[in-house]
Parts: structure tokens; sequence; C-alpha cells
């Protein structure tokens, strides 16, 4: 589900795209209405430099997202399954395992965006 981003959805994505800061001094403007899925499909070269950018969020952070994915606010389903299993092997690294599995349950339900 989209979103408009509030400053803190803007802190975590400036530590996931720190290349994002010299974008918008050049004048290119994004207007994300997620976090997860443009950085993992526009931002990341592969699955393990998506992993990489979410290990430099805070364990606060994670659970920030994990909230915002249970809450429906944060979509999964536009991610490909091994970036989806990135962010679930951070969330487990930094949260909870327990959350991880929960996580999982909601990717394998939630709709696909036609990869």
């Amino acid at each position: 589900m989209a979103r408009e981003l509030d400053e803190r959805d803007k802190e975590i994505l400036k530590k996931l795209v720190p290349e994002l800061d010299d974008m918008l001094r050049l004048g290119i403007e994004m207007e994300y209405m997620n976090i997860l899925p443009p950085v993992a499909n526009h931002h990341s070269r592969d699955e393990k430099d998506f992993k990489e950018r979410l290990q430099k969020l805070s364990p606060d952070d994670i659970k920030y997202l994990v909230d915002k994915v249970m809450d429906g606010s944060e979509g999964l389903g536009c991610l490909y399954p091994e970036f989806a299993e990135a962010f679930f092997s951070v969330t487990q690294r930094k949260y909870s395992s327990d959350v991880a599995d929960r996580l999982r349950k909601v990717y394998e339900t939630s709709e696909e965006c036609g990869f």
C-alpha cells in the first residue's frame, strides 16, 4: 500500500540510499510511496547490495519498517523473493526470528507486482 513518506521514512531512506542527497542536489526528485521496494528495485545492484544497505539500519529502524509492513503501510509484494529474504535475514539478526517468520507469511500472502 502506498503512502506519503513522513520525516522518519525519509531519514531511513537516506540511510539506505546515501546517494539520494547527490541526486536531490542535481535536481532529481524522487517521490517514493514506500521505502523497501524502491531501494531494492532502483538503488540496489543486487540482493547482496540490498542486504548491505539494510544492515546500516539500527534495530529501531528495522522495528519501524516491520511495524509499517505489519500495519499494511509498507509494501513487500513488489520485492523479488531474494530481496525479501534479505530483509527477513536482517530483521532476524537485528530484531527477532519470530518477527522475521511473520514477515515471511505476510510476504507470501501479499499481492504481487507481476514479476
